[in-house]
């Protein structure tokens, strides 16, 4: 006979784990996203909501990994005045050879590009989480083929301010 109660005592974890989730309900699951109701979740809405703000000047954080050189897989703080990149400096070290930056993806509407273009190809993956206040991706992670091994490349998006870059 299966004994329904143990003698044992839970882990202290455990029990405290239970007790915090069965008090959460909904509330639990909409803060491990650590998304708002108002966050985009979709680059059609992401878009809109960047482009209803009207921003064009801005500085912004943005960390790449890639199979790439290490100063350019560095944060890199970048400042872009009426749309246009004019500063991409190396937080941790200068950047060796600026002309292997893609430039088009250290700005807003170059990684909306960059999306839109994942979107409309076959890619393996590609999983983007968006700024609830302004729209911009603050998280993308692409993978163009499964079978090729240095084609990945994930981007966060961090510190931004508007209306810097004059």
């Amino acid at each position: 006979m299966m004994a329904l109660w143990s003698t044992k005592p839970l882990p202290v974890s455990v029990f405290l784990m239970a007790l915090l989730l069965s008090g959460c309900g909904t509330a639990a699951s909409d803060a491990s996203t650590g998304k708002s109701e108002n966050t985009p979740e979709t680059l059609a809405q992401a878009q809109a909501l960047w482009s209803d703000k009207g921003i064009v000047d801005y500085q912004i954080t943005v960390q790449q990994s890639c199979f790439c050189p290490a100063d350019l897989r560095q944060p890199v703080r970048v400042t872009v005045a009426d749309g246009k990149l004019v500063d991409v400096t190396g937080l941790e070290q200068s950047i060796q050879d600026p002309g292997q930056l893609d430039v088009e993806r250290l700005t807003v509407p170059g990684l909306f590009r960059f999306i839109e273009r994942a979107e409309q190809g076959e890619v393996h993956r590609l999983t983007v989480d968006y700024d609830p206040r302004y729209g911009f991706p603050v998280y993308i992670d692409y993978d163009g083929h499964q079978m090729i091994a240095d084609d990945e490349y994930q981007y966060e998006l961090s510190d931004f301010q508007r209306g810097v870059g004059h």
